[in-house]
């Protein structure tokens, strides 16, 4: 059986009825779920209840380590429920792996000449600092940085040569990657957490200063200035305290990132019409769209899709070139025809319309799926399946085609609100009343050119202007507006021949008669 991937692992003590028949089984049927399986030893101290034997089981999951523990213990439940084993889960623990070791990192990088001028090795050692001057060589020891260190890693890069240009003491240095100062082993969760704090204040300050100087525009609003004048400093200094730089590179590194920070606020806020009213649904719309994405991440990496995407997004992407264009005239159809009574082929219609038409009901739709699709994603993170993933998977599919259905009904509703815009403009009396993704209309008056013409639903108004769309062919179609027609809109269509009619733009809301 190929493993699953796994990012976690939950040890558990599970106590089996004292049978050799049970324990070969139980065994047996834990090892075929690629479970590591093995009797429990002196060593782990685990004594089981009379009548009992203690099996250790290793659980690999994927997933969030808040809810490892229980996942793992639910799922040995239920494999021995199913397979009507008497074994119950004592214990349960996250194996957490060995914490990471300090190490330091220096990069060789050439001396400044001993007869450099006083402002060339200004420069040279300002050029240093940033990494500027580097042979592009890097050695990684084990340890925090000591005196004793650093000539350890002098004496190696000296007897050591992997090709290229050998380490010169007299030519080369070495110094250590920009970083923050690191902490000794004391260092712990606390301490963590209130520097990622800062951290986060530091970063939300700045981009809420460029926000209010990019959405404001009272004279006050200079004073957001102040935070990222005042930080620009302690930030850089604090980046760059692994080992001393320049006084100019310790600012130059804190104006980039604060100065940065607060010049994102800024175009963010001078992009969003409105001012700062409407800078909340902006960020709310950004936070669901980092919501959706991460959620998107935890669905389909290492899932079945992406193990099959080679020959999935083909096969998916395949029927597009030829759905888009065959919506986009269902949905021009739907609003010529069913509304104004015109036949959509009478109506000249740039073909590329046809897909922008149908892609903001599909764009609606794939939207609405990956949101579902990235609940399903923090589902099986935080493992909220557990107990019920037959469910998930079955409800999660509904709920993706009820989306889908419910977008395909907003599409049809938006058809009918477009229809209902552009009649009350030509109502109006509005020359160029709205449009629908490339159907476009105009008032104009109709001057017979017969005493006598062949009309379809006449006769033609001559007192008040009607609506014509882009004509195609030897008939013209036109549109009444006049509300005494009747509710019925599909029936103010009035069909012409080209021939028996002149077609003047309309200068108001009457036509001379």
């Amino acid at each position: 059986m190929r493993p699953e991937p796994f990012n976690r692992r939950v040890r558990l003590v599970v106590e089996v009825r004292d049978d050799r028949d049970e324990l070969e089984l139980a065994e047996s049927v834990f090892a075929a779920q690629g479970w590591r399986v093995r009797p429990a030893r002196d060593g782990d101290a685990v004594s089981a209840d009379d009548g009992y034997s203690a099996l250790i089981v290793e659980v690999p999951l994927r997933g969030s380590r808040l809810t490892a523990r229980s996942m793992a213990s639910e799922q040995v439940t239920t494999l021995a429920a199913r397979r009507k084993l008497d074994v119950w889960v004592r214990e349960a623990k996250l194996v957490r792996p060995k914490p990471t070791e300090p190490n330091t990192t220096y990069h060789v990088h050439h001396k400044v000449p001993d007869g450099a001028s006083p402002a060339l090795r200004w420069l040279a050692e300002h050029w240093i600092a940033v990494g500027g001057w580097d042979v592009r060589h890097t050695l990684h020891l084990r340890g925090e940085y000591t005196e004793e260190q650093r000539d350890r890693a002098l004496a190696e890069l000296n007897g050591r040569n992997l090709g290229g240009a050998p380490f010169d003491p007299d030519a080369h240095d070495i110094r250590r990657a920009i970083g923050p100062r690191p902490r000794d082993g004391s260092t712990d969760r606390h301490r963590k957490a209130l520097q990622f704090a800062v951290i986060g204040v530091v970063v939300l300050v700045s981009l809420a200063c460029g926000i209010i100087l990019g959405a404001s525009t009272t004279p006050w609003r200079f004073l957001a200035l102040a935070w990222p004048l005042g930080m620009c400093w302690p930030v850089g200094t604090w980046v760059s305290a692994n080992e001393p730089r320049p006084w100019l590179v310790r600012l130059g590194i804190g104006v980039a990132l604060v100065w940065g920070l607060t010049a994102f606020g800024f175009i963010w806020g001078d992009s969003q019409p409105g001012g700062l009213s409407r800078q909340f649904a902006g960020i709310l719309l950004t936070l669901l769209l980092g919501f959706t994405v991460f959620g998107l991440w935890y669905a389909l990496s290492e899932s079945w899709f992406s193990r099959n995407m080679q020959w999935f997004l083909p096969v998916l992407a395949a029927p597009l070139p030829f759905v888009l264009p065959w919506a986009g005239s269902y949905l021009h159809s739907m609003y010529l025809e069913e509304r104004f009574g015109i036949p959509a082929d009478s109506v000249h219609v740039a073909f590329y319309w046809q897909y922008a038409v149908a892609l903001r009901p599909l764009g609606l739709a794939v939207a609405c799926s990956l949101v579902l699709v990235a609940l399903g994603g923090w589902a099986r993170h935080f493992n909220l399946q557990t107990g019920a993933s037959g469910l998930v998977r079955w409800v999660l599919p509904l709920m993706v085609l009820v989306a889908v259905l419910s977008v395909a009904i907003e599409a049809l509703t938006g058809v009918d609100q477009a229809a209902d815009r552009t009649i009350a403009d030509a109502t109006a009396g509005k020359r160029y009343p709205a449009a629908y993704f490339g159907i476009r209309g105009e008032l104009v008056c109709v001057e017979p050119l017969n005493p006598k013409i062949a009309v379809i639903n006449g006769p033609v108004p001559t007192t008040h202007p009607v609506l014509v769309f882009q004509a195609s062919g030897d008939t013209v179609w036109l549109w009444d507006p006049d509300p005494a027609r009747g509710k019925d809109t599909s029936r103010h269509a009035l069909r012409v021949r080209a021939e028996d009619v002149q077609l003047a733009a309309a200068g108001g809301r009457r036509c001379r008669a």
